[in-house]
């Protein structure tokens, strides 16, 4: 089994940022009722039970990701991705609302004590993500973070990414711009960031040659408010105005084009 090093400083932060967000999430499902979790998400075509059950696999899919660093034995993180959408198809129909917030509960419980288990040498095993890259499982914390956080969004109890610590917000934001890169998404956008001295402006371009639009979008606003519009969940209201009436100098919801998905 293949290792390699790991920078501990940076394990040590994303294991603080996916405890925080794991706590984040759970309180925002404790808000809904049993019935609540029948209702719509923000995800098309998706109840809130919908999320919670999809976040609920994650965790378990990351146990088995977990498992597979510690013994070397390949334990993938879904079989295939219809396997996973079918699972939650079926987590929906059998499984009642009163359950799907106890599991919840106790696999963020197991997803902790796994993660506390894991020595220097597993956090450098290298593993295959969900979505079929080679990651290391010092990177499994970070891509959890990452899901609780956002999905508690998409629950639509009233959460928005302003709720998020600034550094959570920024990590996000570089996940963004990685992703489409990765994928040579063909974007365009000059980013302003009206609360952000020491990185204020920064420019999303990917695409092969000729496929990426010459005049970028301009987008500005709180850091927050620009990550829940990249990331298609609508652009939060700030607490200092009715962004519609120039607040705080965002730009208002209704200038910006869908953009393309994140993940």
């Amino acid at each position: 089994m293949t290792t390699m090093d790991i920078d501990t400083n940076a394990l040590e932060r994303d294991l603080g940022f996916r405890l925080l967000g794991e706590t984040f999430y759970l309180q925002a499902l404790d808000q809904l009722s049993v019935n609540g979790l029948d209702e719509p998400s923000l995800v098309p075509d998706w109840t809130r039970k919908h999320v919670a059950l999809h976040v609920l696999y994650n965790a378990e899919g990351f146990l088995r990701l977990l498992e597979w660093a510690k013994t070397g034995v390949q334990n993938p993180m879904y079989p295939s991705r219809e396997w996973r959408d079918q699972q939650i198809a079926d987590g929906v129909a059998h499984t009642s609302g009163a359950d799907t917030i106890t599991l919840a509960h106790e696999v963020a419980d197991d997803l902790t004590a796994e993660l506390d288990s894991m020595s220097d040498d597993d956090w450098g095993s290298q593993v295959v993500s969900g979505r079929g890259a080679d990651i290391l499982a010092a990177e499994i914390p970070w891509l959890r973070a990452r899901e609780v956080w956002m999905h508690s969004l998409d629950l639509g109890i009233g959460m928005t990414a302003r709720d998020f610590p600034a550094e959570v917000v920024d990590r996000l934001l570089d996940d963004v711009d990685t992703a489409w890169g990765a994928r040579d998404e063909p974007v365009h956008y000059r980013v302003r960031l009206t609360d952000r001295d020491d990185r204020s402006e920064r420019v999303i371009r990917h695409g092969t040659e000729g496929s990426t639009p010459a005049e970028p979008i301009e987008v500005t606003g709180e850091a927050a408010e620009v990550l829940s519009y990249l990331t298609g969940r609508g652009w939060p209201a700030s607490v200092s105005g009715d962004t519609d009436k120039g607040g705080t100098g965002s730009t208002t919801p209704q200038d910006l084009p869908a953009p393309p998905n994140w993940l």
